[in-house]
């Protein structure tokens, strides 16, 4: 009964989208050099209280998270290989030149949650640690991946705390600017819940200004670009969180699924500063906890909404973005 209920395609789902740096929230895949860009990142999000659907109470959340990504390594050198494969000159001369590229980053990330369960508070407290990093391929593919080590917990189960540890691992084609494909695997072990999840993403341009993105089993969405420093997006996607939780005496795993249509709009004030904010409508969410018997249960809470406000502080240039800007295009 409790693997039945545990292991629901949205559960998953939402579970998945928790080990992609992405994660859970919109995900602007022409914006993917940002995730290995060294930056500052601040978010506070809201759920307006809304009634649980079939039991009494309401629920209302409310969070902010700061995280940062800092270089620790790079490594950037070109030289020439002789290449004779190609239709013309121009393309012998492409092939033998070899750029050897790679980076690796450290992040940390920090973020606090206020749930309020039938007015009732409960402060949850999330913390990771972790290393990126991305490497150019003989084939000219972009390698790239990450670890990381999280705890999720309520303040009051912190003595009880459960380590969780995430990796990702895919290759990146970059056919042009505009035009990119990516590919890989999750590996997520989440206190009980270990699996791994295939992934493939992407990006088509149509026309100038609008561009169609995917990550599956994750997100789609259609992108704008109204102009050089702003960028909009909508679609629809996972979203959820996982963290310890007290239940009486006892330390439980709460669980909370979306399914999320949402509508995001970055802007650059800067080179170095951007601006996010984001409208979110919540068709279908849910929570999860084990009943007396230790059988997960689920409670449906009524639609709702989220709003989200945000900045990115950027600290230079990145390895990925300088191979897409030079290499790759």
């Amino acid at each position: 009964m409790r693997l039945i209920s545990l292991f629901r395609p949205a559960f998953i789902l939402f579970l998945w989208s928790q080990g992609v740096a992405a994660c859970a929230q919109s995900f602007d895949l022409e914006q993917f050099d940002q995730l290995f860009r060294p930056r500052l990142r601040l978010d506070a999000r809201w759920t307006p209280e809304v009634p649980f659907t079939n039991d009494p109470g309401t629920f209302d959340d409310r969070s902010i998270m700061a995280g940062f990504t800092v270089p620790v390594y790079k490594k950037w050198t070109a030289g020439l290989e002789l290449n004779l494969t190609g239709d013309d000159l121009k393309d012998v001369i492409k092939n033998s030149v070899r750029v050897r590229a790679s980076q690796v980053m450290v992040s940390a990330r920090y973020s606090g949650r206020d749930l309020r369960l039938s007015g009732d508070p409960r402060s949850l407290h999330s913390a990771s640690v972790g290393a990126l990093g991305i490497s150019l391929t003989k084939k000219y593919r972009v390698l790239f991946w990450s670890v990381n080590m999280n705890v999720s917990e309520e303040g009051t189960t912190l003595e009880r705390v459960v380590p969780r540890f995430n990796g990702v691992i895919g290759k990146m084609q970059v056919k042009g600017l505009r035009r990119q494909l990516f590919y890989g695997a999750v590996l997520t072990f989440s206190d009980g819940l270990n699996f791994p999840v295939p992934f493939v993403g992407g990006v088509e341009p149509i026309g100038d200004r609008w561009s169609f993105q995917y990550i599956l089993p994750l997100q789609l969405a259609v992108g704008y670009k109204s102009g050089e420093r702003t960028r909009l997006l909508a679609g629809i996607g996972a979203d959820g969180f996982r963290s310890g939780f007290a239940q009486g005496d006892e330390r439980v795993n709460i669980n909370y699924t979306a399914l999320r249509a949402f509508i995001n709009v970055r802007h650059k004030l800067s080179k170095t500063v951007q601006l996010r904010a984001e409208l979110v409508g919540l068709p279908v969410h849910a929570l999860r906890l084990p009943d007396m018997n230790g059988d997960l249960q689920r409670y449906p809470i009524d639609p709702g909404m989220s709003v989200m406000v945000g900045m990115n502080i950027f600290f230079g240039q990145s390895t990925l973005e300088r191979l897409i800007g030079e290499v790759l295009r």
